[in-house]
């Protein structure tokens, strides 16, 4: 096989576009004006992550193992795909909370303190609540929990995908041609 890619080359370049669409997808529905309680963008990016896992497992069986791959690897290869789109986001993630809207970690936070007051919880609970959900809101928790969750999200979907991706070699191959 002639330049065979490896499997992290293949995780890199797949998780990339997907990082990327999952930039898109984020600021479509910002600019759109979605509700920042709004689950359906995140909804939209797990079936993104879905098809760009697909995609990337399949291209790297059938362009570079000769149509075969294990489901080890494949479902190693699923979670990179995800981990390197999760790096992407995170890395947005920042810059949107940072440069392109400053204001959006304090209408989240009054978001949450809404929705904790509409729960009926006392104020104690609700200081609690608030000043855990702060510490959490900063760039280096913003950026790991991007990864990790994105890269958890795809392992889990991975775990699925992989059984019906691998496609093994038999071992009772017939020589003859």
């Amino acid at each position: 096989m002639e330049n065979q890619r490896t499997q992290t080359k293949v995780a890199m370049n797949y998780g990339t576009i997907f990082g990327l669409a999952g930039v898109v997808i984020f600021l479509l529905f910002y600019f759109m004006g979605t509700n920042i309680q709004s689950r359906l963008p995140q909804w939209i990016s797990y079936g993104v992550l879905c098809v760009f896992i697909v995609i990337g497992i399949k291209s790297y069986r059938d362009e570079d193992l000769g149509g075969y791959i294990n489901y080890g690897k494949s479902l190693w290869t699923g979670v990179l795909i995800s981990f390197f789109g999760g790096v992407i986001t995170a890395i947005f993630t920042i810059l949107f909370f940072k440069f392109i809207s400053p204001d959006m970690i304090q209408r989240i936070l009054d978001s949450t303190q809404q929705n904790l007051v509409e729960k009926g919880m006392s104020d104690d609970q609700i200081e609690m609540a608030m000043d855990y959900t702060r510490t959490f809101m900063t760039p280096i928790w913003l950026f790991t929990f991007s990864v990790l969750g994105t890269t958890l999200m795809g392992f889990i979907f991975s775990l699925f995908i992989s059984i019906f991706m691998k496609k093994e070699e038999s071992l009772f191959k017939s020589n003859i041609g």
